[in-house]
């Protein structure tokens, strides 16, 4: 597996994105007109294919260049929340993952992995997403322990928008935040001894 950052000017650009629109389709019937500037793909190398099968993909967002599309979820500065009892970090650190994409679920590793050794570099410390139902069980299972923010409900978006993600708000979509270390799993390619989703208080005081 190898990945690359797909930025607007990028060759491979509309295939990524219209990657990723298939999939948000395909599970929510969501149609995602806009995607983050920063794209991370995942090739498959094992292929026929001389440059690699595209297996998965994400769209990723700096806090300290933009509003994080997950803040419109949150009633206050992601500052605010604690992860494992220590607030959030900096703008600076934060990153946000979203469209994230995968043809199939055994890739999700490569994309996580993917992540984190694309946004270590960068001083990236911390992560907050939006995850379905299944993604959260998924990160259970891996014993990946993420807080929860706040719930992701549609009326937090504008009206006009809103219908564009289909039936994506029945998937129990929940806000999460978690220390880019926490996910070692992926790059480490070890089991976890946990299995847990923290579900307590996140704010802090």
């Amino acid at each position: 597996m190898r990945h690359h950052w797909i930025m607007p000017d990028h060759p491979l650009r509309s295939q990524v994105e219209a990657f990723i629109c298939e999939r948000y389709w395909l599970n929510f019937k969501a149609c995602l007109r806009q995607l983050p500037s920063h794209l991370l793909a995942v090739f498959d190398e094992q292929t026929d294919n001389l440059d690699g099968k595209l297996v998965a993909a994400c769209g990723i967002q700096f806090a300290d260049q933009q509003v994080l599309f997950s803040q419109a979820y949150l009633d206050r500065s992601p500052q605010h929340y604690c992860i494992d009892g220590r607030p959030l970090p900096g703008y600076g650190q934060l990153a946000e993952v979203g469209s994230m994409a995968a043809v199939a679920v055994d890739y999700l590793p490569s994309l996580f992995g993917a992540v984190i050794e694309a946004l270590q570099p960068l001083g990236r410390t911390a992560v907050i997403f939006t995850a379905t139902r299944a993604l959260q069980k998924y990160f259970a299972r891996q014993g990946i322990v993420l807080t929860q923010l706040a719930e992701a409900r549609p009326t937090a978006l504008p009206e006009s928008v809103r219908d564009l993600w289909g039936n994506y708000y029945q998937h129990q979509p929940l806000v999460l935040a978690g220390w880019l270390k926490q996910g070692g799993v992926f790059t480490a390619h070890k089991r976890p001894m946990t299995n847990v989703v923290e579900q307590g208080r996140a704010v802090c005081q």
